[in-house]
C-alpha cells in the first residue's frame, strides 16, 4: 500500500526553461493554472537559463530553479532531477498550453500502454501576417510528421520517468536539437511515442525574417552538434553533407508554390514569397553547418 507522502506526489511535473522572457512565462503560467486536470495533481518548475539569478515568481504553487550552466536541456535537467511526477510535460515560455493539454497528454499514455512518450499538436498562433509568420505557420513545428520519424520537440512533449531512468537525461551540451537526441535515444532503448492530436499548446509566429534566421543558426548549430560531433563525423563528411544541400531541390519548391506540400495552408497568391524564405532559409542552414555553433545569448 503506498504510504501517504508516495500518494500526495502529483501525478505530472510540468518543466518550462525560460531565458528572459518573463512576460511570456506569465501567460504560459495562466494558461497552465486554466487547465481542466486537477491542480493538486501537477506541479509545475520553471528553471531559468540566465547567468543572473531571477526574481522571485508570484505565482503560487509555481517553483522557481536556476541553472546559468549551459543551455536549455541544462534548464530541463535541473528541473527533472527536482520533479516528483511520473509523467514530465514540457513545454516553453512562450507557449500557451490550451486548457485540455495535460488531460489529453495523460489520456494518450493511458490509452496506448505501449506508449512511453507523446508529442502534441502545435499550433501556430499568428497575430500579424507578414512573410515570417506564413513561413512559420507553413514549416514550424509538424508534430505529426516528427513522431511518425519517431521525435517531438519539447515545446509539447510528454515523458514518462521511466524513459529518463533509462537512457538518462537531456544532453546539457546541445544548444538545440536535444529533443530529437533524447528521443532517438529512446526509440534505441525500445520506447515507442506517439501523437496525440488533442494535447494542444499555441505558439507564436515568429514575426520577422531575422527571428528566422537566428532560429535557423541555433538548429543548425544543434543539428551539426547533434549528427557530426557526437557521432564521431569529421568535417569531410560535414562538408559533403552540405555539398548535397547545396544541390537545388526545384521539384520540392515548385511542390510549395502549388501548395502541395506546407504552403496548403496559405492562399495561392502569398506562396511565392514563403518559397523564396524558404530557399534562403535551405542554404543558410547548409552554410550554418560549417560554422561554430551559436552564442547562449543568440536566442
Amino acid at each position: 500500500m503506498p504510504s501517504a507522502e508516495t500518494s500526495a506526489k502529483p501525478r505530472i511535473s510540468v518543466l518550462i526553461p525560460v531565458y528572459r522572457d518573463w512576460a511570456g512565462l506569465e501567460s504560459c503560467l495562466a494558461a497552465l493554472a486554466a487547465q481542466t486536470w486537477p491542480a493538486d495533481d501537477f506541479e509545475v518548475l520553471v528553471v531559468s537559463n540566465d547567468a543572473e539569478p531571477p526574481s522571485p515568481l508570484s505565482r503560487a504553487g509555481v517553483r522557481l530553479l536556476h541553472e546559468p550552466r549551459g543551455h536549455s536541456y541544462a534548464a530541463r535537467n535541473a528541473g527533472l532531477a527536482m520533479a516528483q511526477g511520473e509523467v514530465l510535460a514540457f513545454t516553453d515560455a512562450d507557449c500557451r498550453p490550451e486548457p485540455g493539454w495535460l488531460a489529453a497528454g495523460w489520456a494518450a499514455l493511458q490509452a496506448d500502454t505501449e506508449a512511453s512518450l507523446v508529442g502534441g499538436h502545435i499550433r501556430i498562433a499568428v497575430t500579424q501576417r507578414n512573410v515570417a509568420t506564413d513561413y512559420d505557420e507553413s514549416f514550424a513545428f509538424k508534430q505529426a510528421e516528427s513522431v511518425r520519424n519517431g521525435s517531438s520537440v519539447t515545446a509539447n512533449l510528454f515523458v514518462k520517468r521511466v524513459v529518463f531512468d533509462t537512457v538518462g537525461p537531456f544532453n546539457a551540451a546541445l544548444q538545440s536539437g536535444g529533443d530529437f537526441e533524447l528521443c532517438r535515444r529512446a526509440r534505441q532503448s525500445g520506447f515507442k511515442i506517439i501523437y496525440a492530436e488533442g494535447a494542444v499548446v499555441q505558439h507564436p509566429a515568429r514575426d520577422s525574417l531575422a527571428a528566422l534566421f537566428r532560429k535557423n543558426r541555433r538548429v543548425a548549430g544543434g543539428f551539426r552538434r547533434r549528427e557530426f560531433d557526437l557521432l564521431n563525423k569529421g568535417f569531410v563528411l560535414r562538408l559533403r553533407f552540405v555539398t548535397n544541400m547545396l544541390k537545388p531541390r526545384l521539384r520540392f519548391w515548385l511542390r510549395l508554390l502549388r501548395g502541395q506540400s506546407h504552403t496548403d495552408v496559405l492562399p495561392a497568391w502569398r506562396r511565392p514569397a514563403v518559397t523564396l524564405v524558404q530557399v534562403c532559409i535551405h542554404y543558410h542552414f547548409a552554410f550554418s553547418l560549417l560554422l561554430p555553433p551559436p552564442r547562449k545569448d543568440q536566442h
